[in-house]
C-alpha cells in the first residue's frame, strides 16, 4: 500500500513539473448542479413570472428556461465568471393571441463548468395568471420504504379549472412505467383516486421517482412534483404494521368499522376486536390476504352481540404483515389506541343515491317503507325483511308528502300510493303491483283555485257605494298530504270517496299580502271536486269587512270549473222574502306560514294540521271527513269537518308553540303538535296535556294501535318523539310522562313512523343525516299510571 501511494504522489509531482495541467480522473467534478423553479410574484395578466434558483459546488456555466404549451419561449443565461449560486426573476411577455387560461409548462436545467447537467425542475403556469391544473401524490409520503414484489397503493389527487379528463403517474429511476385513469362527461373540477403500483422483483436497493400528472378537458397536461421511494428487499425489511381505525363514538349493533393497515412487506391479515371496559373480548373479525399489498383497507360490518342499550365497549383495529409481525392501532405517540364507544339501538342505512327525505309511509302488505326523496324525484323503497334498499320508483318533480289509498276503517291500505309532487301541481298514483317495486301509473292534475275578497266602500265626493274586488293567486303545488275517506264509521266498513287533504308549497310570487304563505285544501279524487279551507278565518276584522269568493279552474279537463264559494247567495225566508248571504273572513287568517304539516288518522277518518315556520303562535287544526257540509244556505259551502275559528285561536292561547311536526292516533281522537314541547289535544283542539320533549327538527308518531284518549291495552298508550339528542323519547299519552329513552346513532331530523310489522314486531323508522334509521322496539314498555 505504501508503494502505491508513493507512486501516485510522484506521478502527480512529475505532471506538475512538466508545465501541463493534469486532472486525474479520481478528482474530476461529477456533482450535478441543483435547480428549482417557482411561480413568481403576481404580475400583470400580459406577463408570466418565474423565479429560478440554481447552485453548484464549483461553478455554474449555464441556466436555461423553456416554456411550452399555451406559449412557446426560451431564456438562456451564460455565466462568464465563477458563480456558485444564482437567483433569476424572469418575466415573459404573453402574445396577444394566447388563449386565457391556457397552461404553460415551464422547465429549467442548469449546467456547470464540467458539463454536469442538473435534474429538470418543473412548474405549471397559466395565461392570465389563473390557477393551473395540479396533480399531487398524497400517500405514501416521500422516502417511505417500499418492498420489491409488493403492490404499493398510491393516493393521487388532481384539480383543473377546465375539469379533469385524465389523472395518472409515471415512474422513472430503477424502472419505467406509466398508468392513468380517464374520465368522460360529466367531468369534475377535482378528483382523488387510488391506484395500485406493483414493484418488480428485480428492483432492489434502488430509488424510484413517481411523478403525478393531470390532463384537463383542453388536453393541457401538467406534471406534479415527483416523489421518491427507496426499494427494499422483503428479507431486509424489519417493519411492523401501521394500523389506523375509524369508528363513530356511537355505533349500532350492525355498524361499519374502518381499518387501514400499511407495511412495506405486505399485509396478510387485517381486522378488529371489540372488548368490554374490563378487557373481556366480546367479538372479533378479520380477513386474510396474500400479503402482496403494502396497504390494505377494509370496512367491516360489525355484529356486536349486545341487547341492552347503551352499552360501552372498546374497539381496536389490528393487522399482521407478511413476515408474521402483528400490531394494534396506535396513536402518534406510540401508545395503543382503543376507541371507547357506545353501542346503541337501531340500524342506519344510507340513501343509495343520496338526497333528502321529506316524508315516509310503511305499507304492511309489502313490509316495505316508502320514502319521498325530494332531490332525486323518486320514492326510496326500503325492505324491512332484509334491511336493504330496492329499486326506487320514479315519480314527479320534488316529491314531498306521501299517503296510501284508503280501503276500509280498519286502516287497511290499498295497492296505490299517493305522492305530492311539490315541484309541480299534481299527485302521482303509484301502483305497488306493477314492476319489481312499483310504478307510477297516473298523475292527477290539481286545479287552480283563485280567492277573491270583495269590499264595499263609499266614494268620498258622491257618497256612492263602490265595490272593490281583489284577486289572490296562491301556489297550487302540493306539499304534505293526508288520505281520508267518506263512508260508515263502524269497524271494517269499506271506504267511500277518497278525499285527499293537502297543504300547498308557498312561493314568493303569490299575491300581496300572501307571499311565501301556504293554504290547506282537499280534493275528492273520485268526484274530482275541491274545497279551499277558509273556515278557520271566518269572522270580521277590526275596521273592515271582507266578503270571500272562491273559484275552481279545472286542470287538463279533470273536474269542472266551478264556484266553490259564491260572494253572495240569495236566501228565501219562510214568508217568501229574500236576503243576501255572504261569508265574511279575516284575510290575515286565511293563509298559513311555510311548511304546514299534515297527517291522517289510521282509520282514514280525520287529519291534523300544524302550521310551520320559525316563530311562535303557530296554529293547529283538525279535519273530520265524515261531518260533511252545512246544509244551508242553498249552496253548501261551509265544511263542518274543519276546526271552528274560535277553537283555532283558543289553541294558540293554550299553547303558543312553534310547530315542528304533527301526529295523530289511529282513530283521530288524540292529536299532537311538536314544538318546544309536545302538545296533545282532542279533535276539537282542546288541550289535553304536554309532553316534556326536546325541541328538534324531527317528527313524532303515536303507537300504531293507540286509540282514544286512554288507549288500551296500556302498552299502546304511547307516543314516540324525536329529540335534538341522538335518542327517541317514549311518552305515556295519558299520564304525559316519559317512560323510556331509546339511544340511537344520530338525531332524527325528518319524519318519524311507528308501525307493527306483519310478524307483530314494533318498529320505529326515522330519517337522519346519514340515511334511514330502523329501530326494533320491545313493545313491552311500562306505562306510568292506570
Amino acid at each position: 500500500m505504501r508503494q502505491v501511494t508513493a507512486a501516485l504522489v510522484a506521478a502527480v509531482a512529475l505532471g506538475a513539473c512538466s508545465g501541463d495541467e493534469v486532472i486525474d480522473p479520481p478528482f474530476a467534478d461529477t456533482v450535478k448542479p441543483r435547480v428549482t423553479i417557482a411561480k413568481g410574484n403576481p404580475v400583470a395578466d400580459t406577463l408570466l413570472a418565474v423565479t429560478i434558483n440554481a447552485a453548484d459546488n464549483i461553478g455554474l456555466k449555464r441556466v436555461r428556461l423553456l416554456l411550452a404549451g399555451g406559449i412557446t419561449a426560451q431564456y438562456d443565461t451564460v455565466m462568464t465568471s465563477a458563480v456558485t449560486s444564482l437567483t433569476l426573476a424572469v418575466n415573459v411577455k404573453v402574445p396577444s393571441n394566447a388563449p386565457i387560461g391556457a397552461t404553460v409548462n415551464a422547465r429549467t436545467v442548469a449546467t456547470d463548468g464540467a458539463g454536469n447537467v442538473s435534474d429538470t425542475a418543473l412548474v405549471a403556469l397559466t395565461v392570465g395568471n389563473l390557477e393551473p391544473p395540479k396533480a399531487i401524490i398524497t400517500s405514501p409520503v416521500a422516502n417511505s420504504p417500499v418492498v420489491s414484489g409488493k403492490a404499493l397503493v398510491l393516493s393521487l389527487s388532481g384539480k383543473a379549472r377546465y375539469k379533469v379528463r385524465t389523472i395518472g403517474y409515471q415512474i422513472s429511476g430503477a424502472f419505467n412505467f406509466r398508468d392513468s385513469l380517464s374520465y368522460s362527461s360529466p367531468l369534475r373540477d377535482s378528483i382523488a383516486v387510488l391506484d395500485t403500483l406493483t414493484i418488480p422483483d428485480s428492483v432492489r436497493g434502488a430509488i424510484i421517482n413517481v411523478t403525478p400528472f393531470v390532463t384537463d378537458s383542453l388536453n393541457q397536461r401538467v406534471l406534479g412534483s415527483p416523489v421518491s421511494y427507496a426499494v427494499q428487499s422483503p428479507a431486509n425489511a424489519n417493519t411492523i404494521p401501521v394500523v389506523r381505525t375509524g369508528v363513530n363514538p356511537r355505533v349500532e349493533v350492525s355498524d361499519t368499522i374502518f381499518v387501514e393497515a400499511t407495511d412495506p412487506v405486505g399485509i396478510s391479515t387485517i381486522g378488529y376486536e371489540v372488548r368490554t371496559l374490563t378487557g373481556q373480548l366480546v367479538v372479533a373479525d378479520s380477513v386474510s390476504s396474500t400479503g402482496a399489498f403494502s396497504t390494505l383497507v377494509r370496512t367491516f360490518r360489525s355484529r356486536i352481540p349486545v341487547t341492552s342499550f347503551p352499552a360501552p365497549v372498546t374497539i381496536a383495529g389490528f393487522a399482521r404483515n407478511a413476515n408474521g409481525r402483528r400490531d394494534l392501532a396506535r396513536f402518534g405517540s406510540g401508545a395503543l389506541r382503543t376507541d371507547t364507544v357506545q353501542v346503541v339501538a337501531g340500524y342506519t342505512n344510507p340513501l343509495p343515491g343520496g338526497g333528502q327525505v321529506a316524508d315516509a309511509l310503511y305499507v304492511p302488505r309489502t313490509d316495505r317503507l316508502y320514502l319521498t326523496n325530494i332531490e332525486r324525484n323518486w320514492l326510496e323503497v326500503f325492505n324491512l325483511a332484509d334491511t336493504t334498499f330496492r329499486a326506487p320508483i320514479a315519480v314527479g318533480s320534488r316529491p314531498w308528502g306521501i299517503a296510501a289509498w284508503p280501503r276500509n276503517r280498519d286502516g287497511v291500505m290499498g295497492d296505490t300510493l299517493l305522492v305530492a309532487n311539490s315541484g309541480g301541481t299534481n299527485i302521482s298514483y303509484v301502483n305497488l303491483n306493477a314492476g319489481a317495486t312499483g310504478r307510477e301509473v297516473y298523475r292527477y292534475p290539481l286545479p287552480n283555485i283563485m280567492v277573491y275578497s270583495i269590499t264595499s266602500t263609499r266614494a268620498a265626493n258622491t257618497d256612492q257605494v263602490i265595490t272593490q274586488r281583489t284577486a289572490y293567486d296562491f301556489s297550487d303545488r302540493p306539499q304534505f298530504i293526508a288520505s281520508t275517506c267518506s263512508g260508515p264509521l263502524t269497524a271494517g266498513s269499506p271506504c267511500g270517496d277518497v278525499v285527499l287533504v293537502y297543504s300547498t308549497t308557498p312561493t314568493p310570487g303569490q299575491s300581496t299580502p300572501f307571499p311565501n304563505q301556504g293554504t290547506i285544501r282537499w280534493e275528492n279524487l273520485q268526484k274530482q271536486s275541491s274545497h279551499f279551507f277558509f273556515e278557520q278565518a271566518m269572522g270580521q276584522s277590526q275596521n273592515r269587512s271582507d266578503t270571500l269568493e272562491i273559484e275552481r279552474f279545472a286542470a287538463s279537463g279533470v273536474g269542472a270549473d266551478s264556484i266553490l264559494l259564491p260572494a253572495r247567495q240569495l236566501i228565501t225566508r219562510p214568508d217568501g222574502s229574500t236576503f243576501s248571504y255572504s261569508i265574511v273572513a279575516r284575510l290575515d287568517q286565511l293563509a298559513f306560514r311555510d311548511t304546514t304539516f299534515v297527517r291522517n288518522s289510521g282509520n282514514f277518518r280525520r287529519a291534523v294540521f300544524g302550521e310551520g315556520g320559525p316563530v311562535l303562535g303557530s296554529r293547529a287544526m283538525t279535519y273530520d271527513v265524515t261531518r260533511g257540509f252545512e246544509t244551508t244556505p242553498p249552496l253548501p259551502v261551509i265544511d263542518r269537518g274543519v276546526s271552528r275559528p274560535f277553537d283555532v285561536t283558543d289553541f294558540i292561547s293554550n299553547t303558543f308553540a312553534r310547530v315542528q311536526g304533527v301526529g295523530i292516533n289511529f282513530d283521530g281522537e288524540l292529536s299532537a303538535v311538536k314544538g318546544d314541547s309536545t302538545y296533545l289535544f282532542d279533535n276539537s283542539l282542546r288541550l289535553q296535556g304536554i309532553l316534556q320533549s326536546r325541541s328538534s327538527g324531527g317528527g313524532l308518531d303515536f303507537h300504531p294501535l293507540n286509540t282514544g284518549a286512554n288507549s288500551t291495552p296500556l302498552r299502546t298508550r304511547l307516543a314516540f318523539v324525536a329529540s335534538s339528542e341522538p335518542v327517541v323519547d317514549v311518552f305515556d299519552t295519558y299520564c304525559y310522562r316519559k317512560v323510556a329513552s331509546i339511544p340511537i346513532r344520530d338525531p332524527i331530523i325528518g319524519p318519524v313512523r311507528a308501525t307493527v310489522r306483519p310478524n307483530g314486531q314494533l318498529v320505529l323508522v326515522g330519517a337522519t343525516l346519514r340515511g334511514v334509521t330502523l329501530v326494533a322496539l320491545p313493545d313491552n314498555f311500562t306505562t306510568t299510571c292506570q
